[in-house]
């Protein structure tokens, strides 16, 4: 039976190795968390929880080695507990990586979303300011077409006032070129009346003089 306790435990011993070598690579997964699980650290965490199964029914068959035996010494029980709370404190830390592994794994995941609705939103952001700016052209053109009608229509206006004012330019220089005509019908009209003024003037004088000779 004795034999048997040390051929147990000498397996446990072996695995209490393994198992400290392997939380030690599967604690690496901690420091360099992916967004999703790696084969490596699957096959790795599977392994570990395996080992750690097989490591408690190595314990409770040597519990049950030391409970058929009467004769089992203080230090086989002693090295019994110390399995026993090894075990206990493997399974703990491995839960606790496991633990930190899927909180890191989750805190990335949650910053992936976060940066991909921010990305999302400075899409849709990016999206909006061009149609803001699209908006605001067109805006600016349909003033610039309104001004370049206003200036269309002034232009036009001016033009006809052009127009306006060359023709009445035109008849004020038609009219100044009649003036000498004028100038000259009234200058003969004064010397005709100025002509038939001497007439009856000579007229008068010589019928004042008839009439004082026949008196």
């Amino acid at each position: 039976m004795s034999n048997s306790f040390v051929t147990v435990r000498s397996q446990a011993i072996s695995l209490e190795s393994q198992t400290d070598s392997l939380l030690t690579r599967y604690s690496s997964f901690a420091q360099t968390t992916s967004s999703e699980p790696l084969a490596q650290e699957t096959q790795l965490q599977e392994k570990l929880e395996t080992i750690l199964n097989k490591r408690q029914d190595i314990v409770e068959t040597l519990q049950k080695i030391a409970d058929n035996d009467s004769d089992i010494s203080t230090t086989k029980l002693s090295q019994l507990q110390r399995h026993r709370e090894t075990l206990q404190e493997n399974w703990q830390t491995f839960r606790n990586i496991r633990s930190s592994i899927q909180q890191e794994r989750n805190r990335l995941n949650l910053l992936f979303s976060v940066k991909k609705d921010l990305q999302q939103d400075t899409i849709e952001n990016r999206d909006e300011y061009i149609q803001d700016e699209y908006r605001r052209v067109e805006n600016s053109h349909s003033v610039v077409d309104s001004l370049i009608d206003q200036a269309y229509e002034t232009r036009d206006q001016f033009m006809s006032q052009r127009r306006v004012l060359h023709k009445s330019g035109d008849r004020i220089l038609q009219t100044l070129q009649h003036i000498p005509l004028i100038n000259n019908v009234i200058a003969k009209i004064n010397t005709r009346r100025k002509k038939n003024a001497v007439i009856l003037a000579s007229l008068i004088s010589i019928c004042i003089l008839v009439l004082f000779f026949t008196a």
